[in-house]
């Protein structure tokens, strides 16, 4: 009989050798438009992944015609100069690529993935709808009335409200405020001259960044092919003012908006970070233990020991200005004043209790050991790339990120947590029946109260 291997089960296992993140070397030419290329040859599947970074997002928007951008990239694909938007949709479909985009404040994306074999046909739709999109009043009403719908449909999510008048309460009037994709009476000023001028004004190859990852031919014959598709695609960008760091608050704002239910969503935080800010590595350390993972301060707290969630989570949405921090959960009506003081109590613990050392190695082991699997794919290797196109980071970023990660020490983390969790100027949102506990709410600061649409309403 063979003897049974005994297993220690009363030590966490050791965890295994650190994975690293091996990429190729770019391959980088600049076409003469001025449109920049970055190549990296993985030829494991017959496919390719093409990324088209536009350093233009919603802050260009203007506050009274916010989500032009987002519907300027919906409307590439509905017809061109040469095609229809049914024509264009069947010459995808012919091609058997996905197209796909992303809109945020500060960059646009379109994304192509397709059959290597259909390499030219694929770059000449992306010149195409780059370069000849009509904007055809009929589609552009149709694609209005389609982000409205959206709209009024968000209005019935507390969630997605909590999220938007978190950023309005946290950012006011500086563009990081605005919601990507407007609000009722910006859209519906959109028209098809809008979104003309803004893809005059913005769409440009200069400045502009092709990634594509796949099974790529030489890089001077890919060259050659993306300039011959891409060589009708001329002109600059106009500049505007440079987008300055939000201004910090000078107080504690709480704004609470009035929803019949049994929940309430909440969300606390404030200013975070600028992508760039060298305490990037040490804040993710700090935000997987304050709330980024399951095993977080703030989750133990709201689900494990008071049973008031599911769960509860913090993030920090670095941008290339200070983005948001913040914590966000869905609590029992009753418990809302109580969870929110539970959530500022543990940003101020982190000041002044120390991460452990066990805290510190799951946070770094959660932000690192999977990291490879990240990379598998065409798809994912440009999705990676597009964030150190659109935040300059180093051609080595993904390669050095674990040493980085795993270099920030308990310290660092006590020093970002100082800096950064401010309750006293922090933003808190909470969307709920707030006239049963609006007393209470006081005491945490005044209660400016907001109705579904953000507009303020009756005190």
């Amino acid at each position: 009989m063979t003897e049974r291997t005994q297993i220690e089960r009363s030590r966490r296992p050791a965890p295994g050798a650190i994975p690293k993140v091996q990429l190729p070397s770019f391959e980088r030419f600049r076409l003469d438009n001025g449109l920049n290329v970055l190549s990296i040859q993985h030829d494991d599947m017959p496919e390719i992944s093409a990324r088209l970074v536009l350093s233009v997002g919603s802050v260009e928007d203007g506050r009274d015609r916010a989500g032009t951008a987002l519907l300027v990239a919906r409307a590439l694909t509905e017809g061109t100069s040469e095609r229809s938007a049914s024509q264009v949709a069947e010459w995808l479909d012919y091609l058997g690529a996905r197209f796909t985009l992303d809109v945020n404040h500060d960059a646009t994306t379109l994304s192509l993935h397709f059959l290597s074999r259909v390499l030219d046909g694929a770059l000449d739709f992306l010149a195409e709808i780059l370069t000849k999109p009509e904007f055809a009043s009929k589609e552009v009403e149709r694609l209005r009335d389609e982000r409205l719908d959206e709209i009024a449909r968000g209005l019935d999510e507390p969630r997605i409200i909590a999220s938007l008048f978190f950023n309005e309460a946290s950012f006011g009037e500086h563009p990081y405020g605005m919601r990507t994709g407007g609000i009722e009476s910006t859209v519906r000023e959109i028209d098809r001259d809008v979104l003309h001028g803004f893809h005059q004004r913005y769409y440009s190859p200069d400045g502009a960044t092709l990634i594509m990852v796949g099974d790529l031919p030489e890089v001077h014959e890919l060259r050659a092919r993306v300039g011959k598709a891409l060589a009708g695609w001329v002109g600059k960008p106009v500049s505007g003012a440079p987008l300055e760091d939000p201004a910090s608050a000078t107080e504690r704002r709480l704004w609470a908006v009035p929803w019949a239910g049994p929940q309430s969503e909440i969300r606390v935080g404030g200013l975070g970070i600028a992508r760039s800010d060298p305490d990037y590595f040490a804040v993710s350390v700090m935000n997987a233990i304050l709330g980024g993972l399951f095993s977080s301060r703030i989750n133990m707290n709201l689900r494990e020991d008071k049973g008031w969630t599911y769960g509860a989570s913090s993030r920090f949405d670095a941008r290339r200005r200070r983005g948001p921090f913040y914590a966000a959960t869905a609590v029992d009506a009753k418990a809302s004043v109580a969870a929110v003081r539970e959530i500022v109590t543990e940003m101020e613990r982190m000041k002044i209790d120390p991460a452990t050392d066990e805290e510190v190695e799951l946070a770094v082991n959660a932000l690192t050991l999977s990291l490879p699997r990240l990379f598998e794919t065409p798809r994912q290797v440009t999705g990676r790339v597009v964030q150190q196109v659109t935040y300059d980071l180093p051609d080595d970023y993904w390669e050095t990120f674990a040493e980085n990660v795993r270099a920030v020490s308990k310290s660092d983390v006590q020093r970002v947590s100082k800096r950064l969790l401010d309750t006293d100027r922090s933003a808190i949102v909470v969307v709920g029946p707030v006239s049963d506990f609006r007393s209470e709410l006081e005491k945490l600061a005044k209660v400016d109260l907001r109705d579904i649409r953000g507009n303020p309403a009756e005190q």
